[in-house]
């Protein structure tokens, strides 16, 4: 994908093949997300018709995340040697095809393989598309970032809604194999992009080399804390909406989807702000929304105005963090690395963050969902925290635009 300068009519076709790749790997990012959004809205559903408690969804979402997490240390040193765009259709692909184990779950046991086995194969995609944007688009990393995950959250929108109606009229089994079907055609369609791979075969790849990257820790500390906090959130809100605030079942659902439709604004204003405003300046911010958005929802409990706030800090915060942190990541990595920078990155929020939910499902059935969001509004905290450090810290010079 090369950048032109000057607008010839070859230009502008290579422009619009780049954006149609963009949006493409778009909707491969929403059906990868779409997967694992079918299961929030219909939680007291599953877990009623399982027979399961909070308790062990929980756990089911901890260990489904962990290998969701653990399999981009995978993907992405995969990519680097196999080519990103082989490993995004495996990935894509083999993640939907795992949903026709959900027709056979009627255990706890059956689903939560389903779950983890979808996660494996799911985990490849990230760390994939993250180090082919940020190879392809060097001069507009954040603005690319967030395009790409802008187009992803438009398509994710409606998935919890669609996900609870279908499950409701039919059954929520269904709902499972419909995204995954969707993931398969997209998985065929992603032969059209064309990438040039570079050649990495002669470079070596190294954990402890990556580790020592100035800066890297805080952004690994902040990866964990955020994490914790978006999978704690993803899989639990709907519920807290339904138990704790009286919401109905669907309404919950159109809540969730209201985040996701606030985050695709939020990922193009933390692309667009970290091209423009510096990486670190618009971390610090997002973090702030983050953080204010929490406190809202718990201190203003009664009505919807609590709700409705924090569905529009939050989605637009905790989505704008996304392209600021991959664009930072992909400045701070040696470019051979890039895929293995990305494995490890989405590893510690979606892995070492996923056991947020065994806590909070924990917190859940002991005490109630209003105490686990509490612990999140004071995770919400100790995140802006850390961006206060990153930006202290980190040499603006190294990251910015």
């Amino acid at each position: 994908m090369a950048q032109h300068l000057y607008p010839t009519p070859c230009s502008f076709h290579a422009m619009k093949k780049d954006t149609l790749d963009l949006l493409l790997l778009g909707v491969a990012h929403s059906l990868n997300h779409s997967l694992f959004l079918v299961l929030p809205p219909l939680l007291d559903k599953i877990t009623t018709d399982l027979g399961a408690s909070f308790s062990t969804m929980g756990l089911i979402g901890t260990i489904t995340f962990l290998t969701y997490g653990s399999g981009a240390l995978i993907g992405g040193p995969l990519s680097d040697r196999l080519g990103s765009l082989k490993v995004a259709r495996i990935s894509i692909g083999l993640g939907g095809v795992m949903t026709v184990l959900f027709l056979f779950a009627d255990s706890v046991f059956v689903f939560g393989a389903g779950m983890i086995l979808m996660a494996l194969w799911a985990s490849f995609y990230h760390p994939t598309a993250n180090g082919l944007i940020a190879k392809a688009f060097t001069e507009n990393t954040g603005g690319a970032m967030g395009t790409h995950n802008a187009a992803g959250n438009l398509g994710q929108v409606l998935t919890p809604t669609v996900a609870y109606y279908l499950g409701v009229a039919f059954n929520w089994r269904l709902s499972f194999v419909f995204f995954g079907a969707l993931s398969v055609v997209t998985a065929a369609f992603l032969s059209r992009i064309e990438v040039d791979e570079g050649d990495s075969s002669g470079e070596s790849q190294s954990y402890l080399e990556f580790i020592k990257t100035p800066g890297l820790w805080m952004i690994l500390l902040y990866n964990v804390f955020v994490g914790f906090l978006f999978r704690s959130v993803d899989l639990f809100f709907p519920s807290f909406l339904s138990v704790e605030r009286g919401y109905t079942g669907g309404l919950a659902a159109v809540a969730n989807s209201g985040i996701l439709l606030l985050g695709a604004a939020g990922q193009l204003l933390g692309g667009m702000g970290s091209d423009r405003l510096g990486q670190t300046k618009t971390l610090l911010i997002a973090s702030a929304g983050m953080a204010l958005s929490l406190v809202l929802l718990m201190v203003l409990p009664t009505g919807t105005l609590g709700v409705a706030l924090f569905i529009v800090l939050y989605g637009v915060s905790m989505f704008g963090h996304q392209p600021t942190v991959t664009s930072m990541v992909s400045r701070l990595s040696p470019r051979h690395m890039m895929g293995l920078a990305y494995g490890v990155m989405f590893f510690s929020a979606f892995g070492v963050g996923s056991l947020s939910t065994t806590v909070t499902g924990y917190l859940a059935d002991k005490y109630s969902l209003t105490t686990a969001f509490w612990l999140n509004a004071g995770v919400g905290a100790a995140l802006l925290a850390v961006s206060v450090l990153i930006y202290l810290k980190i040499n603006s010079n190294v990251v910015k635009p």
